[in-house]
């Protein structure tokens, strides 16, 4: 996942609903979720990269933030969908300089380090703390399946002191494809060696539900900012604004 900044939410796309109360019991009817991969975002608050571009750029940040957000995913696509890859950072730094090109705005080394960096000092959700004790409780392994490198994906976990909850994270950089590509998502499937039907998602971006599902896992998107549905004629098996729609796909809510 790549998060949704601001006014990303008009390219992605996702849906604005809570729980159903026949989901759960649609998911608890299924065998039991033994592990859940999670998108980094359902669990850190990619806002605070906003915060750092409005603090950087000034008065056009708002602009900024979505137009490099925008980019960073549409490279991601093309990448992949060609066959090629850099890691997140690469990535990264490479739309950040065509933004800045494009936008007009000069951006010294250290700031542009500063921006990337940003993906590395992320806060977590308030909802995610108790979330992860229960579903730890429960036996339930968790480890991110993200497009963000193991670098940053550690140092954010360690930044906020939950990873003890977390088996190591499965950064797209294992198998050089970002998602949605299939590879990414059957990164989980060769970690745990659990059937399929038995993992589940937790996704930010409602592309990435998708994805997800295509794939076939059971996915809990936690559309935390209220986006609309990506009409593909797919859904996932939970939709929830915060993290209790994992929770009710394991079963725990």
């Amino acid at each position: 996942m790549f998060p949704l900044l601001p006014r990303r939410t008009l390219l992605i796309g996702a849906a604005a609903s809570t729980v159903a109360a026949a989901l759960p019991a649609r998911a608890a009817a299924a065998a039991p979720i033994r592990a859940i991969g999670f998108d980094g975002f359902p669990i850190f608050d990619p806002r605070g990269v906003a915060a750092r571009v409005k603090a950087i750029v000034g008065d056009k940040g708002e602009a900024f933030a979505a137009q490099w957000s925008a980019k960073l995913f549409g490279y991601s696509w093309l990448e992949t969908a060609a066959g090629r890859y850099r890691d997140f950072r690469t990535t990264a730094d490479a739309a950040l300089r065509h933004t800045a090109a494009a936008m007009q705005v000069t951006l010294s080394d250290a700031e542009r380090a500063a921006l990337v960096g940003a993906y590395d000092a992320l806060d977590v959700w308030p909802d995610v703390r108790p979330a992860l004790e229960t579903l730890r409780g429960a036996g339930i392994r968790l480890a991110f399946l993200s497009n963000l490198g193991a670098d940053s994906l550690t140092a954010n976990m360690r930044r906020n002191d939950i990873a003890h909850y977390f088996d190591p994270p499965l950064s797209t950089d294992r198998v050089s494809a970002f998602k949605p590509s299939p590879k990414a998502y059957a990164m989980a499937l060769d970690a745990w060696d659990i059937p399929r039907e038995q993992i589940g998602f937790a996704a930010f971006g409602g592309w990435d539900a998708v994805g997800a599902t295509w794939f076939g896992y059971r996915t809990a998107w936690v559309n935390r900012f209220g986006v609309p549905a990506e009409p593909l004629g797919v859904e996932p098996a939970i939709t929830s604004r915060g993290i209790e729609g994992v929770l009710a796909l394991a079963g725990l809510a």
